[in-house]
């Protein structure tokens, strides 16, 4: 998130009265009537750039962004030295998502006039949406330091910081920005979220109160606030800000996911009987939800599938495939890195084994980059449930081959044989694993090798359970059982940690098996 400021408005010297006229209409965002007005004007001066930019500033009201940038391109055409024009037009570019020519008119605007706020700001909101922060803040910094009073510059850098983690400097930055302008939602937004970041979780109420007090509406205030009340340990508040966030977004996805991770947080805090009540009230109100069914089952301990439900699949991991990575990281995931080793273990100093290698359930491509040493020439396929992770796999430009499917049906359908399959975290969204590993083996050339890991489940006998965050976990005997009436010679199964949730940590098993 990044905000923009209002399109420049040009000045006039010899048409003062039918000028004033027209602007009064633009002002009363009477777009149309200005349209028409500023247009008359222009036959009677053709090569003034200011009314050319006007016409822009009416098209852009009227929501052409399109329209708004040819106009702008004809005024900078007649001036080339027109920073209003360029400064404008860098605007107009963002706003349709040509962030490439946005930087570059912003650039040449600020070549003219480095102080120019307009194309700093533009600067800055480009460099944002690259994921470029340390230089959008830089921008944004600037900004601020010419106009200390100026609040886009500020709320932007208070956003930015965020981003960057920076939380004392974004919590600094929102205080600045709620003095400027107190009626920004926006502003007070990044202040509770910059506040709870840094444990001030009573800081965070006031200012999430604060927002939702100025626009009730948005429901990203209510699990805001939820979290608030987490942190502060009352589940009571939280478990009813997060319901109303829920209701308040129509049952959107996003919140279905977000209440089902403040249910499974709850089992960790032995909120049983709050948790029964909503979990009950959450699978009544939504039965048609893949999400609410899922996982409200997942919390009251009842295996109702033998595999997580394909929807389900999709939705949580095409909302997260941009911060995937990001969140991984966080919580010290050790799978690749688990199966990397393994690899080196396996195939050592090769200089490059030639296989045809399947990472089934690639998602972003976390294994790709240290898949491909050991692949042949267009020899890495990747297989994934979610088209959004697949996007940012394809990003990586490791794989050959990328491919939207379930799993399971992948195999059931594929002809290519493969050498090495290999699968990281995926076995944890499957339940019954007899389906999967029989296809994975008629997928393997005589010989084949597949690698994964699966979670492991240290909490009764059964072969495999539903655990509450979701995830199935696997009993180490139902795992080399499957893998040999599958038709698999196991080279190793040994336990290791995969990943931490919360403050416990996840063991499980990297295991590595030939195709007899």
């Amino acid at each position: 998130m990044s905000i923009n400021e209002k399109k420049e408005t040009g000045k006039f010297t010899d048409v003062p009265s039918y000028e004033e006229h027209a602007r009064h209409l633009y002002h009363q965002q009477q777009y149309e009537a200005a349209l028409v007005e500023y247009s008359r004007l222009l036959q009677e001066h053709p090569k003034d750039e200011n009314l050319m930019i006007m016409i822009g500033n009416c098209w852009d009201g009227r929501g052409d962004k399109n329209a708004a940038v040819e106009w702008y391109q004809k005024a900078c055409r007649c001036n080339r030295r027109s920073v209003l024009a360029l400064s404008n037009l860098a605007t107009a570019f963002y706003e349709i998502g040509d962030y490439r020519r946005s930087l570059k008119c912003s650039c040449r605007a600020l070549k003219m006039d480095a102080r120019n706020l307009s194309a700093l700001i533009n600067q800055g909101n480009v460099l944002y949406q690259q994921k470029k922060y340390a230089a959008a803040l830089e921008a944004y910094r600037k900004a601020f330091e010419i106009n200390p009073q100026y609040f886009i510059a500020a709320v932007n850098l208070a956003n930015t910081c965020l981003d960057l983690k920076d939380y004392e400097a974004a919590k600094s930055y929102a205080e600045i920005a709620v003095k400027l302008d107190s009626a920004s939602v926006t502003a007070w937004t990044i202040l509770g979220n910059a506040a709870l970041e840094l444990e001030l979780a009573d800081e965070a109420l006031s200012a999430y109160r604060q927002a939702i007090k100025l626009d009730s509406s948005d429901p990203w205030l209510y699990n805001y606030l939820s979290q608030a009340w987490q942190k502060k340990n009352n589940w009571d508040e939280a478990f009813a800000a997060g319901w109303q966030a829920v209701e308040q977004s129509g049952g959107e996805e996003a919140q279905q996911i977000n209440f089902g991770y403040l249910l499974y947080e709850s089992t960790l805090e032995k909120q049983d009987s709050l948790l029964r009540e909503y979990a009950l009230k959450w699978l009544e109100k939504y039965p048609d939800n893949q999400v609410a069914q899922h996982m409200g089952n997942a919390v009251l301990n009842r295996a109702v599938r033998p595999r997580a439900n394909d929807e389900y699949l999709k939705n949580i991991f095409d909302i997260f495939a941009p911060d995937f990575e990001q969140v991984l990281t966080g919580l010290d995931y050790r799978a690749p890195e688990l199966i990397r080793c393994l690899l080196e273990e396996i195939y050592g100093s090769k200089k490059s084994p030639r296989l045809r290698i399947l990472d089934a359930g690639c998602g972003t491509g976390f294994c790709g980059g240290f898949l491909k040493k050991y692949s042949s020439f267009r020899g890495l396929y990747g297989v994934d449930i979610s088209e959004k992770m697949l996007e940012q796999a394809q990003a990586k430009k490791v794989y050959s081959h990328l491919l939207q499917s379930e799993l399971e049906q992948y195999f059931s359908q594929a002809k290519t044989k493969f050498d090495l399959i290999v699968s990281a975290d995926v076995f944890t969204y499957f339940g019954s694993l007899e389906k999967l590993l029989s296809g994975m083996a008629d997928s393997l050339s005589a010989g084949g090798r597949v690698i994964f890991t699966v979670s492991e489940n240290n909490l009764n006998d059964d072969d495999y359970f539903l655990h509450s965050s979701g995830r199935y976990l696997h009993h180490q005997n139902y795992v080399g059982k499957v893998l040999e009436k599958a038709g698999f010679e196991v080279e190793k199964l040994e336990r290791a940690k995969l990943r931490n949730e919360g403050e416990n940590i996840v063991y499980g098993y990297v295991v590595s098996a030939l195709k007899k």
